[in-house]
């Protein structure tokens, strides 16, 4: 059963998910009504005329700091205009936050209460507003990024595509790699047109016709893949 989804980000670069609402998972769960998506300039909510949102740390160090009060207005804004009144689960992307993956996109695809997204720029965002403000920080990856609106988007995005309706397959997104259907393993190999491409050939089973035979042959084409690649994700 399908249901709306609001999500909202709090950035300084609206235009970048602006941009990105425009494409794929997003439009698609916006024109289906399952999805409600807004970008909030966190420069509405500056802390004076030439709107700053950040300022130098305290103790010194290079880089600026975003502010927690002009962050906590925005947030503050978004919960009454943008989710009339709704407590929203509040998300910061953020090297320090447990490490994002398929399950944590799972279980965010099954609630309902709104999701805000904090996208950080600078040399980070005041501890205060961290804990106070924030429910869970997440990070893609040991790298450092210029700001938290790429990592926003993709987990946004890992979020939409698991809700019924969004996708043009039902079974789209429990077939692909640590889905449902491939009991948390990686997806097996995928061929198209021509057969015969430089000499290497699609493997014979897959134009066999005998789908018994080839659901064992991909099963067993999965296992293999994530042995050889990711061998953490078999099951013992």
């Amino acid at each position: 059963m399908t249901f709306l989804r609001e999500i909202a980000f709090i950035t300084i670069h609206p235009h970048a998910i602006e941009a990105y609402r425009s494409l794929g998972v997003f439009r698609a769960a916006e024109a289906a009504s399952i999805a409600k998506i807004a970008s909030v300039h966190l420069r509405d909510y500056a802390a004076d005329k030439h709107g700053s949102v950040d300022d130098t740390p305290y103790g010194g160090g290079d880089g600026m700091v975003m502010r927690a009060d002009c962050l906590a207005s925005a947030l503050d804004a978004v919960t009454e205009k943008v989710f009339d009144g709704k407590k929203p689960f509040v998300i910061y992307t953020s090297p320090c936050g447990k490490r994002w993956d398929q399950s944590a996109a799972q279980k965010l695809s099954e609630e309902k209460m709104p999701l805000v997204f904090i996208c950080g720029r600078f040399a980070g965002v005041d501890q205060r507003f961290i804990d106070r403000c924030v429910d869970a920080e997440y990070s893609v990856g040991d790298v450092i990024l210029a700001g938290g609106e790429l990592p926003s988007l993709m987990m946004a995005e890992s979020i939409l595509r698991l809700i019924p309706g969004v996708l043009g397959h039902a079974s789209s997104a429990i077939d692909d790699s640590f889905g449902i259907g491939m009991d948390g393993r990686l997806e097996y190999p995928s061929y198209t047109k021509p057969f015969d491409w430089q000499g290497e050939k699609v493997p014979e089973i897959l134009m066999s016709g005998n789908h018994d035979a080839i659901a064992t042959w991909r099963k067993n084409a999965s296992i293999e893949r994530t042995q050889r690649l990711r061998p953490d994700l078999i099951k013992r």
